[in-house]
């Protein structure tokens, strides 16, 4: 089965983290918490493809960004994902909800619903005490 590519933004303030809360139509993992993320299109580059998605998610300009990881997920369609985490270290405009139910900062690992993501944070965590 092919595997896709998919950019994970993680756009902070503070301790916090944003996250989003899935509509409940969605075809993959409706209604889980989640970090913000998109599909990579065809010849996009994965920068391109983050700007690109936190522009259409939450409306905010990606002026900078710092590479954390990248998972492999299998999405609840079966999905076979391969995931490119950045932090999102400098942005222009306040984020706003324009795709999912919600989104909210968030600060606390356990109230993300995949283990991928969980484990994307606290890289990330490790790096920024570096």
């Amino acid at each position: 089965m092919e595997v896709v590519g998919v950019v994970v933004g993680i756009v902070t303030r503070g301790n916090k983290f944003l996250v989003e809360r899935r509509r409940w139509d969605e075809t993959i993992d409706p209604e889980i918490v989640c970090l913000l993320a998109g599909h990579v299109k065809p010849n996009e580059d994965m920068e391109d493809a983050l700007k690109r998605e936190m522009m259409e998610e939450l409306g905010i300009q990606v002026n900078d960004m710092k590479f954390v990881c990248k998972n492999f997920y299998v999405a609840s369609n079966d999905e076979r994902q391969h995931a490119y985490c950045y932090i999102v270290t400098d942005y222009e405009g306040e984020p706003v909800c324009k795709a999912a139910q919600e989104i909210f900062w968030e600060d606390n690992i356990e109230n993300l619903s995949l283990e991928v993501d969980k484990k994307t944070v606290r890289k990330m965590r490790e790096l920024q005490e570096e």
